[in-house]
């Protein structure tokens, strides 16, 4: 029997920490719950713990729309691009499934060119975008086909590109169709997932194949 050495251990050890993170959502406060709204306002600017917020982005609480679970929800609206985001590292060829529940809600409801989306992005060590895929959009709740008053969900999933070292989920709202913007689009329950993907499968039988030859 073969042992690794410290350093092919350790790099062992980390892939085999996240192929084993698997099912598990990683990202913080996925339900945008903290911190918690002290009534009586009904909102707060920006999306709350663990989220990088852009724009027009609102936490709002049940007093303004009842969300998906919970407490709370992230309203966004207007154009250009309004929205959220987490990154977290990754390797080359590994897979991830993201997505989001949104609502298209009466009170506020899409219009014209409105669109919700959940997008994953990929990144190079210098968190730039990545030259071979720069990012994948589930653009599919537009003002013309989002269901009213149901919160739908939104799923996306991809695989990370070869020059990849980041890989972020990104809650987003703007006018990207013609007809300029109008109403809000709201978000709830995130989750983004690493699954067992080629590039941690690759890094450890390259580490393996690698001490058997030595």
């Amino acid at each position: 029997m073969r042992i690794l050495n410290a350093g092919a251990a350790v790099a062992v050890a980390a892939t085999f920490g996240l192929v084993a993170s698997a099912n598990a959502n990683l990202l913080i406060n996925p339900g945008f719950e903290s911190p918690a709204i002290v009534p009586p306002p009904p909102e707060y600017g920006g999306a709350g713990d663990g989220w990088t917020a852009f724009n027009a982005v609102f936490t709002v609480s049940s007093a303004v729309v009842a969300p998906n679970t919970g407490d709370q929800s992230l309203k966004t609206f207007g154009g250009g691009a309004n929205g959220a985001f987490q990154q977290f590292p990754t390797l080359p060829g590994q897979a991830w499934d993201g997505g989001v529940h949104m609502l298209n809600w009466s009170g506020d409801q899409m219009s014209g060119g409105q669109v919700g989306a959940v997008n994953i992005e990929w990144l190079k060590a210098d968190n730039t975008p990545s030259d071979i895929i720069p990012f994948i959009s589930n653009g599919t709740f537009t003002a013309a086909a989002a269901p009213v008053d149901e919160w739908t969900l939104q799923p996306i999933s991809g695989v990370a590109p070869a020059d990849a070292a980041f890989v972020r989920l990104v809650v987003i709202t703007g006018d990207f169709l013609p007809g300029g913007p109008g109403g809000a689009v709201f978000f709830d329950d995130a989750f983004l997932v690493p699954t067992p993907g080629a590039g941690a499968v690759l890094a450890l039988g390259g580490l393996v194949a690698m001490r058997r030859r030595r």
